[in-house]
């Protein structure tokens, strides 16, 4: 009877705001291997990332936020409002004294092959955060570049005093890219940051001595030596529109990308002091276009920005973020504008 009264509840909300059903959409879908949120809200809505609107949790099944390949979502109404129930979630297993669990992984919010590379190999420092880092000054031996089994000397590393004697602690080594930058007020938003490799602190001191794990590419001079310790990135969360207004651009299309379509990665200038999140959606608009007037040959008129198609944030940093270009009705250009879906 509760869960009964938590769905009516849940779905009267939901009827103050009305989403827009696709005119093709199923009544009944079996969710497949590959699927991600963004698919599926796609087949239903016209506004995918009103998807929360759209979709309760189930509160009798496991993981009720999640869906497993195998689920089977019908589309039904309460008192007009359209909502997605499940009849089942995933195919399961079953042994004894054991509770069932499905057999594969909750479907991601988008590809993760789309955004692999960049949930632990690519990031956005703050300029503080890399001018301060350690860096590498040296090497042991006669040698250009660092490899993998090498020593490497460090300076300013200072490891915690707190960690017990003997722990093994662990560095990612980053170099410095080029600097973003905020094209309306030439603000710097940070620096791209590449991931080389690996260490282990071997001696402290100052210079300290590093033992290279594993790496990506040789380490070189002034690489900058920061504790591995980044936040887990969490692949469970929903297309949604922003809380607050957005308005900003694409400033890098890493890959020396000058444009492209769906499946590319794009850095825009907002982030986390915009509040943004991973799972927000934003549209993106094309620049002005200024075109001769057939007419009146001697004047020119401004094309007004046009929606061209939408970004969803899959990792936000201080004043930028990683987004999936996730639809495209055009060719995605390098300066084009985001803003609230």
């Amino acid at each position: 009877m509760r869960n009964f009264l938590l769905l009516i509840f849940i779905l009267v909300s939901f009827s103050a705001n009305a989403v827009l059903l696709r005119n093709d959409y199923p009544k009944r879908y079996v969710v497949q291997p590959g699927d991600t949120l963004w698919s599926i809200a796609n087949k239903y809505l016209q506004k995918p990332w009103e998807w929360k609107t759209l979709w309760h949790a189930n509160p009798q099944i496991r993981n009720p936020n999640r869906l497993y390949p195998g689920a089977i979502l019908i589309l039904d109404f309460y008192r007009k409002a359209p909502y997605i129930r499940v009849l089942s979630n995933g195919t399961i297993k079953l042994s004894p004294a054991k509770r069932p669990l499905p057999l594969e992984d909750a479907i991601p919010p988008i590809h993760l092959s789309d955004i692999k590379p960049f949930l632990d190999s690519s990031l956005v420092l703050d300029k503080d955060c890399l001018e301060n880092a350690p860096y590498v000054v040296a090497y042991a031996g006669e040698r250009l570049l660092g490899g993998q089994g090498d020593e490497v000397f460090v300076k300013n590393l200072r490891p915690n005093p707190q960690l017990p004697a003997g722990s093994t602690i662990s560095y990612a080594i980053f170099r410095q890219g080029k600097p973003y930058i905020e094209p309306v007020t030439n603000r710097l938003l940070g620096f791209k940051a590449i991931l080389v490799g690996y260490g282990e602190l071997l001696r402290h001191g100052d210079p300290a001595a590093i033992l290279l794990t594993t790496i990506n590419e040789g380490v070189r001079l002034a690489d900058r030596v920061i504790p591995n310790k980044q936040p887990e990135f969490d692949l469970y969360f929903e297309p949604q529109a922003p809380a607050s207004p957005v308005s900003g651009s694409i400033i890098d299309l890493p890959g020396d990308y000058t444009q492209g379509a769906v499946g590319l990665v794009a850095v825009i200038d907002r982030g986390k002091d915009c509040g943004l999140v991973p799972g927000d959606v934003l549209g993106i608009f094309s620049q002005p276009r200024v075109v001769r007037d057939p007419v009146e040959k001697s004047t020119t008129v401004t094309i007004p920005k046009e929606r061209i198609g939408e970004v969803m944030v899959f990792r936000s940093f201080t004043h930028t973020s990683f987004a999936l270009v996730v639809r495209s009705i055009r060719t995605i250009h390098l300066g084009d504008y985001i803003g609230n879906p």
